[in-house]
């Protein structure tokens, strides 16, 4: 086992000539905020986590980096045959697949829009005196565009300025920027002491960044040789899965714990057996959700740090939440029965964020069995807080906004208008829109939504991993373009998407939809729940494979799809919720 410091230019270079991610990695999934603070790190000089990789011939599916990285791709587009094959020398990452596909993106590649428009990576030359609201100093903008200093392409780095020096390329943008000051109104141009400290961190932040690229103090590789050394496939899996999934790891709630144990001896026992309870339905909270949960329901905030349980106020903290755990318990089993029965959510695939359970929580301590009316508001609020991507940032501070509106009694229900108006003040959505259904990152809420609602459970209720649900194009993807001529964007539409078991799923291949749905309906299938209209359910041969039956079916379906959304997402509007 070889542990070494690399550049990031090397790293980089390697990354899909003999550097690729295994089969048994999970998309990239990190949000665009946790690329910004990857990168403000950097720039920082903090140490990040290890990189650990794994060097075999053995026979295993290699996928390639994504040199725009996208939310949700077909990973069947990655895979490289030649590379898998055994004998074939490569190198895997196990542990930092989002940290590298995240400095892929903004030192070479790029990042898609929603709407499949490539944005490359631009740096404020300029930042890192004030910090931003996010808590960042170091400023990234992705772009369609060029963008005018201070921001500079940082792409530029390892193509037109790879033989350029920190010092040559900071003396060329502080003149670029002088020369902008002097063509400004003389009133408005910069001081002498405001220029002089501009053209400083010009120079730190580009002696930085070719610091990151060029010199082998920043990263450091841990490599498992399966080449030279014994490291079966076996041996590495169980190592993949200690690293990913936690292993030994502490979390913040470990470190919590050791302050928390002289006020109340049994927190620790008590927690785990509530992140069980939760967990039940296979998901994925960890010890800090309920901590968390209880911190602010006894209005301390959402920031889960030991200094909150120590001193004479921690122990005032830990004897009230001992005195007041039943009535939290039976808050966290409401909470379970809501996750389990209402919103039916048995997988991560459905979940953007576990925060936004807090409030649920923090609403059910103060509102216990809430009405019928009132848990169809809280499920209208956790869909539009999933969709919205209410908690994408500052999620700690959104919680503890939200305590003040529903952490007490709330005799009129759950007060979703004071929310909407919380999140209308952070410029953020508060009702879902039609054409909101084409965003292609929530195409597994949406079709999870529209599945419960019409089976009355969720597809991905299943105990056996290889049974989990595949999105499948009901119109054939494959087909639909080369055939039918249609673009993709047509193609890979909520319209026509539907969800079908893996085993159903390979068996299906292309089959065309009036042939598959026909034999599906005579072998007594219950089509319906998959095409939701009436008309092509009672009639399967309506599906016909041409660019006229595929548009009606699809835009027909859609238009089903938003009923039904529109009715759960947005229960304010409806009579639903009165």
């Amino acid at each position: 086992m070889s542990y070494k410091p690399r550049t990031l230019f090397g790293l980089i270079e390697d990354i899909n000539t003999s550097l690729f991610l295994p089969h048994i990695q999970r998309p990239f999934v990190w949000e665009e905020e946790q690329m910004l603070r990857l990168f403000d790190s950097l720039m920082r000089n903090y140490p990040i986590q290890t990189l650990l990789f794994w060097r075999t011939k053995d026979e295993i599916k290699a996928r390639k980096f994504m040199e725009e990285a996208e939310w949700d791709p077909d990973l069947s587009d990655f895979y490289e045959p030649n590379v898998s094959k055994s004998g074939a020398e490569k190198v895997f990452v196990l542990d930092g697949q989002q940290r590298m596909q995240t400095l892929y993106a903004i030192f070479r590649g790029a990042i898609l829009s929603e709407s499949g428009v490539r944005l490359e990576a631009y740096f404020d030359v300029t930042s890192g005196d004030k910090m931003t609201d996010t808590g960042l100093l170091h400023q990234i903008k992705f772009s369609n565009e060029p963008l005018p200093l201070p921001w500079y392409r940082v792409a530029n780095l390892l193509g037109a300025h790879a033989q350029r020096n920190a010092e040559e390329l900071a003396d060329e943008l502080n003149e670029s920027l002088d020369a902008l000051n002097a063509s400004k109104p003389v009133e408005q141009r910069d001081t002498e002491e405001v220029r002089r400290s501009r053209e400083k961190r010009v120079r730190r932040n580009m002696s930085q960044l070719i610091s990151l690229l060029r010199e082998e103090r920043h990263f450091w590789v841990q490599q498992l040789d399966g080449v030279a050394d014994k490291f079966p496939y076996k041996t590495v899996l169980d190592i993949f899965v200690r690293v990913n999934s936690g292993g030994t790891k502490l979390d913040a709630s470990d470190l919590m714990f050791a302050a928390m144990k002289e006020g109340w001896g049994e927190i620790e026992e008590a927690i785990e057996e509530t992140t069980e309870l939760l967990n039940g339905a296979n998901l994925q909270f960890d010890k800090t959700f309920p901590l968390k949960c209880l911190l602010v329901a006894h209005g301390r905030g959402a920031e889960a740090s030991a200094e909150k349980f120590t001193g004479a106020d921690g122990e005032k903290l830990l004897t009230d939440m001992e005195a007041s755990w039943e009535r939290a318990e039976h808050a966290f089993q409401e909470l379970r029965d809501f996750l389990a029965n209402d919103l039916k959510i048995f997988a991560d695939k459905v979940i953007r964020s576990y925060t936004s359970f807090i409030p649920l929580f923090d609403y059910l301590y103060q509102n216990p069995k809430p009405k019928e009316a009132d848990r169809a508001l809280m499920r209208g609020y956790h869909y539009k807080a999933q969709l919205f991507g209410w908690y994408s940032q500052s999620t700690d501070t959104v919680v503890n906004a939200l305590h003040g509106i529903v952490g007490k009694p709330c005799p009129g229900g759950f007060p979703i208008d004071d929310v909407k108006a919380y999140f209308a003040g952070r410029s953020s959505q508060g009702e879902l829109k039609k054409h909101q259904l084409t965003e292609t990152r929530l195409r597994f809420i949406l079709l999870n939504l529209v599945y419960v609602d019409q089976m009355g459970t969720s597809p991905f209720d299943v105990k056996y991993k290889g049974n989990e649900p595949h999105v499948d194009h009901i119109y054939p993807r494959h087909a639909s373009l080369t055939k039918l001529g249609l673009p993709s964007s047509e193609v890979n539409h909520l319209g026509n998407y539907r969800f079908v078991g893996a085993t159903d799923n390979i068996r299906k291949r292309g089959e065309l939809p009036a042939s598959y749905f026909s034999r599906l309906k005579h072998s007594g299938v219950d089509i319906r729940k998959h095409l939701l209209l009436d008309s092509f359910s009672a009639d399967p041969s309506q599906l016909a494979f041409d660019e006229d039956n595929y548009r009606k079916f699809r835009d027909e379906r859609l238009e089903a799809i938003w009923q039904i959304a529109n009715t759960i997402v947005n229960p304010e509007n409806s009579k639903v919720a009165t």
